[in-house]
């Protein structure tokens, strides 16, 4: 029989439609090809967050663990606006979610904010290191506020003048700390400074010998502050049993929950409580 001299190039022309197909399912096969495998992947989310001065500090101090636990979600910590202000943010749609120093009100819960709280922060009373006095009674901190104690040998320290820092009427310290020791007695007339930040009190506090002031200690500690915290009879303000306190949580609106729900779960987590007892929070689990 006689062979076909075309045989031989048809043949070539299969061979290399096979290998030009196997190349083209090789190419298909290729990572970062297949649309749909980005249209799975989650979303990265960025939290717009701000509140109270002390809650501001914590979740800075937490922020880079935070976000190692949970990679598609980044923290973005505005400076401290106080609790009231940041609430009205979220409302007005400028912030998710606000760390709150108090309790929401009924007119705000009635407006559709959702609360969480994760714990408690005594109200802490700290003075400069160099006071020779390790704690006191209630009755002498109403006397120091008030003006009837103005030297540190008075409440067994060394003869030095008590140099007075307050907070302003707005601040959530100021406002725990009349609702459970001082009411509204008025400060001393020799009250230093009225101060407006809890920054301000820490600065102040650390570098003035005999000063006086107080704030929300896990907020003082989250900023690495040299101030010594006295006990309030005979108790430390991060230990259970401490007199003043005030809540701490999150207030976010519905409609962003399931954004604000990581930052939820990482507080109730064994690494977030971990963390909150460092910075001197009082943890609900406990």
């Amino acid at each position: 029989m006689k062979r076909s001299r075309y045989l031989p190039v048809v043949m070539l022309l299969v061979l290399l439609s096979l290998v030009l197909i196997g190349c083209n399912a090789d190419d298909d096969d290729k990572p970062g090809d297949d649309a749909s495998s980005n249209a799975d992947a989650p979303a990265k989310v960025t939290l717009d967050f701000s509140g109270s001065g002390t809650m501001v500090n914590i979740l800075k101090a937490v922020e880079a663990e935070f976000e190692a636990a949970n990679p598609n979600t980044d923290l973005n910590i505005l400076d401290g606006t106080g609790t009231s202000a940041a609430i009205e943010g979220v409302f007005a749609g400028t912030l998710d979610v606000v760390g709150a120093s108090r309790e929401p009100r009924d007119t705000e819960l009635e407006q559709g904010l959702l609360y969480t709280p994760f714990g408690f922060s005594g109200v802490g009373f700290i003075v400069h290191p160099d006071v020779e006095v390790e704690g006191l009674a209630s009755e002498q901190v109403v006397g120091i506020l008030s003006g009837e104690i103005t030297n540190w040998a008075e409440v067994g320290g060394q003869d030095l003048p008590i140099v007075l820092y307050v907070r302003d009427e707005e601040d959530s310290a100021t406002g725990a700390l009349r609702d459970l020791l001082f009411g509204d007695a008025a400060f001393a007339e020799t009250t230093t400074a009225v101060l407006t930040s809890a920054g301000d009190m820490v600065t102040v506090v650390e570098g003035t010998p005999g000063s006086f002031g107080f704030g929300t200690w896990s907020g003082i500690v989250a900023r690495g502050a040299d101030v010594k915290p006295l006990k309030l009879n005979g108790v430390l303000p991060q230990e259970f049993g401490y007199a003043i306190t005030q809540p701490l949580g999150f207030g976010y609106l519905q409609a962003t929950q399931a954004d604000v729900q990581p930052l939820l779960d990482w507080f109730a987590s064994e690494q977030g409580q971990t963390r909150l007892v460092e910075l001197g929070v009082v943890v609900l689990q406990n």
